[in-house]
């Protein structure tokens, strides 16, 4: 099971090998290669520090750096593809949610309003 800030299936989405930290960018990797190898993984959506967050040096005292920016990106996330804080569902199932209801109707920018990284999100598909 994979704790998941409902905004970082946008992040793996798009990863490129980019990040805060060597440290943040080597678990990053590990999350999406253990999401991607099984088939049956499943992922757990949460409001607070998620497995991803551990890695990350914005991370202090389990509180984000970034103030409520993330919890906006993971409230519009939800509301987009319907789903609530502590649904658990099969990665593939969030990854086709994220595709058909934000990524597909060009909303990115609707969610990631004043992500520092959205520049490499819109640039991958120009």
């Amino acid at each position: 099971m994979i704790y998941l800030r409902p905004h970082h299936g946008l992040c793996i989405h798009h990863f490129i090998g980019k990040g805060y930290s060597d440290t943040f960018i080597f678990n990053m990797k590990n999350i999406i290669n253990i999401l991607e190898d099984n088939s049956n993984s499943k992922i757990t959506l949460v409001s607070c520090e998620d497995d991803i967050c551990g890695s990350c040096p914005n991370n202090k005292d389990d509180s984000c750096l970034s103030g409520q920016k993330p919890d906006y990106y993971d409230r519009a996330c939800l509301e987009l593809c319907g789903l609530n804080f502590g649904d658990t569902l099969y990665w593939q199932d969030f990854k086709k949610k994220i595709q058909t209801s934000i990524l597909e109707p060009n909303k990115l920018k609707e969610v990631c309003v004043n992500c520092e990284w959205l520049y490499i999100c819109e640039n991958l598909y120009k």
